[in-house]
């Protein structure tokens, strides 16, 4: 089982098949940060059971219950992040820095209309809210005299049982698994075929990074550069008995676009006679995806200064488009410069690809606690609010639609692999904030645990959140930071099984990628 976790895991940084979706777009896509307005985030998202604040209505839409009078307001932020990669011994980094607007909320607020009800009022909910943000960039290097990525690229060829390499690798059969990796590498000198006595390729092959004693010495880096956002467009109701219950539900629409360019390259090292000089492969993937999900969820208020919230969030289902391709440049002693690409193949694997994704379901309990609550706003008050978030990641599941390379049985392999690799989490939001008259402080902090079953792999991410508020006369704005970091594992190719063992090649250690985020955003908001 151990050893299926890490070929899952693998297959996230590899170089190989970026087209064949894998059990870490599911999590990709199943995951999300503190978002909201900047007053949400600040209090590190704990908002489940924060009456009055628009961006609760997207943890918790019975909190749209609480609003009487109408609001809008949009959120701004500027966004760095940082990664430190270390492979092989060698440490490097790489960062982005960005704009974006993280979200649009409007409330509709509700009049009681009949005075002998004990249904306040019903309110209605609309905004835009910024889920996740994929913007990042990697970079990391390392010397590795064990293995290279071009050793898979003839190890796919003779698994496949190549034995006429000019039609089945690049040609008029090409072989649609290989389209994307063989091809490229045997149309540019990468690898090359055995031949027999009768100098007819026999079905074995040999990359150019190998020396005359089969020897590797090469430099390897990995640049990645990844765009896109996760969004979602909420329909929200909420409904306020006797201001003791607090009832709602919402329609979401979760759009998901995802750009992610990745370059391999390999430089030779090796004083032994060697074929290679360097090549580089270059992944281009364009992911999009909408879909649906449901929230229902309470707020009860046993007393005047406490909130207490239950959320249910269902699956999203969503249905995604995959487009992509694979070039190649290598550049070897014997046949110069050549290039080729996966869309120069006449008989290639699809550049596209469709399939559905579930992503897993959310509980939520929460609770908020109200220092002096008081009509009077010259006096001091503030609040203290808890989430405790449930996710089943081991729900995830992908089906394929369209692509021929995948039947069922390879979407059940892929779902046991989600069920053997992920696993349950709790997630906890805390924060709070102190109001002196017009001017607000707040701190939070966000914890959202790793999903991966195997604790070698620290998949936590960890944020600490802040800000200051300005609120007179209907109109606010609010300032907040948010810091987050995490660490996880960037595995670049998995060595194929296939491999001779005789000539101890080695699959490499992962890269270990150190993440850190600064978030700065503005909300401007108006009550009328």
């Amino acid at each position: 089982m151990i050893k299926r976790m890490v070929v899952a895991i693998a297959l996230t940084g590899t170089c190989v098949s970026l087209h064949a979706q894998n059990i870490d777009d599911a999590l990709r896509f199943s995951t999300s940060s503190p978002s909201g307005t900047t007053r949400g985030q600040s209090i590190g998202s704990a908002l489940g059971a924060l009456g009055g604040e628009p961006s609760s209505m997207y943890a918790n839409p019975a909190s749209v219950g609480f609003f009487r009078t109408n609001d809008f307001s949009f959120t701004v932020g500027l966004q760095n992040i940082n990664n430190k990669g270390t492979y092989l011994g060698t440490t490097d980094s790489d960062n982005k820095f960005i704009p974006l607007v993280s979200n649009i909320s409007m409330i509709f607020g509700g009049r009681r209309k009949r005075p002998d009800s004990k249904w306040q009022n019903f309110s209605f909910g609309l905004g835009l809210n910024r889920t996740q943000n994929y913007n990042e960039r990697i970079y990391y290097t390392g010397d590795n005299r064990s293995s290279s990525l071009s050793l898979n690229y003839y190890l796919d060829a003779e698994a496949a049982g190549v034995t006429d390499p000019d039609n089945e690798l690049g040609g008029s059969s090409t072989i649609g698994s290989l389209a994307h990796t063989s091809a490229l590498a045997y149309q540019t000198g990468l690898i090359s075929p055995y031949l027999d006595g009768n100098n007819q390729p026999d079905g074995f092959f040999y990359s150019a990074a190998q020396a005359t004693d089969r020897s590797i010495y090469v430099k390897q880096e990995n640049i990645i550069n990844a765009r896109g956002g996760s969004n979602e467009i909420s329909f929200a109701f909420g409904a306020n008995y006797d201001d003791k219950m607090y009832l709602g539900g919402s329609v979401n629409i979760p759009t998901i676009t995802y750009k992610h360019d990745r370059t391999w390259k390999e430089t030779n090292l090796n004083t032994t006679a060697t074929d290679l000089n360097s090549f580089d492969v270059t992944e281009t993937l364009k992911s999009e995806g909408t879909g649906i999900n449901l929230k229902i969820g309470g707020i009860f208020k046993p007393i005047k200064s406490l909130n207490l919230g239950a959320t249910f969030h269902s699956p999203s289902w969503m249905t995604f488009t995959d487009t992509y391709r694979t070039d190649m440049t290598t550049s070897t002693k014997t046949l110069g410069v050549r290039s080729f690409s996966s869309v120069d193949t006449y008989d290639g694997y699809s550049d596209e690809s469709k399939y559905t994704l579930r992503t897993p379901w959310k509980g939520i309990l929460s609770a908020t606690y109200l220092f002096s609550p008081s009509a009077d706003t010259r006096k001091p008050t503030g609040f203290l609010s808890f989430d405790y978030e449930y996710m089943d990641y081991t729900s995830m599941r992908l089906r394929f639609r369209n692509d021929q390379s995948f039947d069922k049985a390879d979407s059940d392999a892929r779902n046991e692999a989600i069920k053997a690799t992920y696993k349950g989490v709790s997630n906890i939001r805390v924060g709070g904030e102190l109001k002196l008259h017009v001017i607000a402080f707040r701190l939070g902090y966000s914890l959202y645990a790793s999903p991966y079953k195997n604790s070698a792999i620290d998949g936590k991410r960890e944020f600490y959140t802040g800000g200051i508020g300005y609120r007179n006369r209907g109109f606010y704005m609010d300032l907040g930071l948010v810091w987050g970091n995490n660490t996880r594992s960037n595995q670049p190719y998995v060595l194929a099984s296939n491999a001779d063992p005789e000539d101890h090649y080695t699959t490499p250690a992962a890269a270990s990628i150190k993440s850190q985020s600064t978030n700065v955003n503005a909300t401007f908001g108006w009550k009328f």
